[in-house]
């Protein structure tokens, strides 16, 4: 079953100083009959909160009453729709020991800048999504800004510039504003049990109509443009797109109308391979684009993602090109590139100019690999070795070379091993498909982590601290050195004890940059902890991701996690870096961006060791 709740907000309230829209209730119609029409076999479940209802305590309510609860069930989906102005506001305190900047994101509601009334903050939406069940796959589609510095406009360029801020929104909020009443309070909760106050998180896909310093837009036919597109690019797409292709699809269209606005995918915990309001998981054998820009053709996927420079590496790249984006082991057509700049390359294509091709750039290092095993085992290996069809980035070691990791085929089942001490990192698995896709992968987090760009004249201009955070809400501890190491003992209760940190970054150069942070999981995953940030020339401290997290050892002795830190003059694609940990679990977040032309990039990797 979908369970919808779609909220549109033409009308503001009188006196409340905010300038109405035009588009979004047509916004929130035609979502609707698109839902009705299109997923009647879900048997949709639609409330729709239009202006005078939408104030700040009827959307939490509607969200309780309609999104929550019971009516719930194992394998529901859970759709929650926002067409209206987005804005910002100063945080309370409580929250501000690591959020640098000390503001929240939010939306705005009918009557949020009436005097005495708040907008809805993204602490409050992180705090309903925990309340949905776990057992329901969930989508948050917002068609407004919903990050500092920007607002939702008109196609006649009004911007509402300081009439968002009202009076009762320029200073912070109490802890107890947030959501309705003391005993609905997450967050008076935590505090009352002595627990870090921390937004609560649990697996969603957002998909938001731009990036956090740009202007949503509407349409001359009074409709939201990013709504619009999806709409139409979800229509024709047959419903069974992924995230991903869905969300690339708009985003080239609306940045056909709007240069200066990029729509976002963001998931947590959820595949971008998810098809929307759907539990299946589709393969995507594509992964980026190929577009035809100042009469070249070229592919959004550069330096900055591990694209080889040099020219005897480079002449090993190919690029597949597909003209649909549905499944398909075969390419309609290879290319090679020919030039590669920091966030895209240009192709060896001469066609003329066409909307776009969906694109597979294979351009991974080779490793060398220790193989052992019996007889049949070794075989077995160098027969999987001549089938040219499958991608392999790795080759047998020579004797006199010490690797890094094994493959052992033995009794029929394989393993992949640290060459070192036979450490176990996957198997047993008869097939070699499944070791050879490990094997992949691990070759991708080692070449992830190596990343770097020794020619950067941007590499001192960003400072970036690892941050411890105290249990207490304390003041954060920053560290500037990237190699670090704590002790982890039990807490009071007997617990094993975890440490919470977030990373920070200032840019201390004359000119803004994008700066994106990695996660490389001890099990070989890559996630996408946080991007959509653009650090402002000479900017203060800046938290790399919107909430705190923690590390832990749970059954091991030690571990070493990192993190990488990659900025760039320009916007960069930062989904290409994500991986499930071997054995195909999948964690973390995903966001979906569009690249632009870079000519500068750099990195920072930091290394947490825990121990016992």
């Amino acid at each position: 079953m979908l369970h919808a709740l779609l909220i549109g907000i033409n009308e503001y309230a009188p006196g409340s100083g905010v300038r109405n829209l035009s588009g979004c209730v047509n916004d929130v119609k035609a979502m609707q009959a698109f839902l009705q029409k299109h997923y009647a076999n879900l048997q949709p479940n639609i409330r729709t909160v239009l202006n005078e209802q939408a104030t700040r305590e009827g959307v939490i309510k509607a969200f309780r009453e309609h999104l929550t609860g019971p009516q719930i069930k194992a394998g529901d989906q859970v759709l929650f729709y926002f067409s209206g102005h987005g804005s910002y506001g100063p945080t309370a305190p409580e929250f501000a020991y690591n959020n640098p900047s000390k503001q929240d994101e939010t939306m705005v509601c009918y009557d949020s800048r009436i005097r005495g009334k708040q907008d809805l903050a993204d602490k409050e939406r992180g705090a309903l999504l925990a309340e949905i069940p776990v057992h329901a796959q969930v989508t948050l589609i917002i068609d407004s800004c919903h990050a500092a510095s920007s607002f939702r406009k008109s196609q006649q360029n009004v911007e509402l510039g300081a009439t968002r801020f009202q009076p009762g929104q320029t200073s912070p909020r109490s802890l107890d504003s947030y959501l309705l009443a003391e005993g609905e309070n997450i967050f008076l909760q935590q505090k009352e049990k002595g627990e870090k106050i921390a937004v609560p998180l649990r697996p969603y896909v957002l998909l938001a109509a731009c990036k956090e310093d740009e202007l949503a837009r509407e349409t001359k036919d009074k409709r939201g443009l990013f709504t619009k597109y999806l709409l139409e690019v979800w229509e024709n797409a047959g419903m069974d797109y992924t995230c991903e292709e869905l969300l690339q699809r708009v985003h080239f269209l609306v940045k056909a109308l709007n240069e200066k606005q990029n729509p976002v995918l963001e998931t947590v915990q959820v595949s971008r391979r998810q098809v929307l309001l759907s539990n299946t998981v589709r393969p995507n054998h594509v992964r980026n684009l190929a577009t035809y820009k100042n009469g070249s053709w070229q592919v959004n996927c550069g330096a900055i993602h591990g694209m080889p420079t040099d020219p005897e590496k480079l002449k090993l790249v190919r690029v597949g090109l597909f003209s649909s984006a549905r499944p398909s082991d075969k390419a309609d057509q290879e290319v090679g590139v020919k030039q590669v700049f920091a966030t895209y390359s240009l192709l060896a294509l001469d066609l003329p100019e066409r909307n776009f091709f969906w694109a597979s750039v294979d351009f991974a290092t080779t490793m060398t690999i220790a193989i052992s095993g019996d007889d049949k085992g070794i075989q077995a290996i160098q027969n999987f070795r001549a089938i040219n069809t499958i991608p392999k980035y790795w080759v047998e070691a020579a004797p006199a070379v010490i690797p890094k990791y094994e493959l052992s085929f033995e009794k029929g089942e394989g393993n992949i091993l640290l060459h070192a001490n036979a450490q176990h990192l996957y198997g047993p698995d008869s097939d070699l498909r499944n070791i050879n896709k490990n094997l992949n992968q691990i070759i991708r987090w080692e070449q992830l982590r190596e990343l770097a760009n020794p020619s950067s004249s941007i590499a001192s201009k960003v400072e970036v601290e690892f941050c411890e955070e105290p249990k207490d809400n304390a003041a954060p501890i920053p560290f500037k050195v990237h190699r670090l190491s704590f002790m982890l003992g039990k807490t009071p209760q007997g617990a094993p004890d975890t440490l919470w940190y977030h990373l920070r970054a200032r840019n201390t150069a004359n000119q803004p940059l994008h700066v994106a942070l990695l996660y490389l999981s001890p099990n070989y995953g890559i996630e996408v902890h946080y991007m959509r940030r653009i650090l402002p020339a000479r900017s203060e401290w800046t938290k790399l991701d919107e909430t705190s997290r923690e590390l832990g050892l749970f059954e091991k002795d030690s571990a070493i996690e990192r993190f990488l830190v990659l900025y760039s003059t320009e916007a960069f694609e930062e989904f290409q870096y994500e991986q499930s940990e071997l054995g195909g679990k999948q964690s973390g977040r995903d966001l979906v961006s569009r690249s632009l032309a870079s000519n500068d990039w750099a990195t920072q990797l930091f290394e947490i060791e825990l121990r016992r």
